[in-house]
């Protein structure tokens, strides 16, 4: 719940192409007949056009393998595109339950993908920005033909071409809100995939498209509520202390808030952190 800020993590981090990456462009030949088949999703930075990662597409591929990961440690996640399989139906006596009890309510019947990327009772926790270039990257273009699915040849007429990012960094910037460490750890754990080559972005995943590895990766912790020197959930106790670990403490710099800045981390290194979390039992318990 949001209605009271207790703590907030902004992660930035720089998503180096491992193979070619194309998130393509709801923009058509019919507006531009020099523009090819399918583009990349372009958008106005600095002063000039460049290609960029939307923040719902990175969203989106997150929150799919955060499901896979919760449900391997026992969290069931609902099924958002079936009425009867998602956690989103909202109690007839919503507007008069205090908040106390809407917390509760949400605690125990919302599923843990829900919990951090919010439903229709709740806001989300986590947000996601448009991940923009670093420096120059390499456009290129490749041609794709469709295959006929009962003969397994090139189907007639069925050829194409697109755009793709050859090679580009992108720095990706992530907040958190209200968050629980169990929720940072397995959002590790879906940066540590996505480094490795088991998640992809964009089109054309299948013909080895969409590898991106994690270069570096910066965190700043924020802390809201007095007294407390590690790292702490919204509501959950446990507290890590982070600060003992990398000899630096909360940085009181604020009139409302502690900032503790983490130097720059490798996902090895934040996961062996996240370590001592119990994310199997505090999914949808704390």
């Amino acid at each position: 719940m949001l209605r009271e800020l207790k703590n907030e993590a902004k992660i930035t981090l720089l998503l180096h192409t491992k193979s070619p990456l194309t998130i393509r462009s709801k923009q058509t030949k019919r507006l531009n007949p020099t523009m090819l088949d399918m583009s990349c999703v372009k958008s106005r930075y600095q002063g000039k056009d460049t290609v960029i990662i939307p923040g719902s597409s990175l969203k989106g591929v997150i929150r799919s393998r955060y499901e896979k990961i919760a449900g391997i440690l026992g969290g069931k996640c609902c099924i958002l595109f079936q009425d009867d399989k998602k956690c989103n139906n909202t109690p007839k006596n919503w507007d008069k339950m205090l908040y106390r009890e809407k917390r509760e309510y949400v605690c125990k019947n919302l599923c843990p993908a829900c919990q951090l990327f919010g439903s229709k009772i709740m806001a989300s926790k986590i947000f996601i920005a448009d991940a923009y270039p670093i420096g120059d990257y390499v456009l290129g273009e490749r041609t794709g033909v469709g295959i006929n699915r009962i003969t397994g040849a090139a189907q007639h007429k069925a050829l194409y071409d697109f755009e793709t990012v050859e090679e580009g960094t992108f720095q990706v910037g992530i907040t958190l809100k209200n968050y629980e460490l169990y929720q940072m750890a397995l959002l590790m754990y879906v940066l540590k995939d996505l480094d490795d080559g088991y998640v992809t972005l964009g089109a054309a995943s299948t013909r080895g498209n969409g590898l991106m590895g994690v270069e570096k990766m910066e965190i700043c912790l924020r802390e809201y509520r007095k007294g407390i020197q590690g790292w702490r959930g919204a509501i959950d106790g446990q507290e890590i202390p982070l600060g003992q670990k990398y000899n630096i403490s909360y940085n009181w710099n604020g009139l409302f808030f502690g900032e503790l800045r983490l130097p720059v981390l490798s996902l090895d290194e934040m996961i062996d952190n996240c370590k001592c979390i119990d994310i199997q039992g505090k999914m949808g318990r704390v």
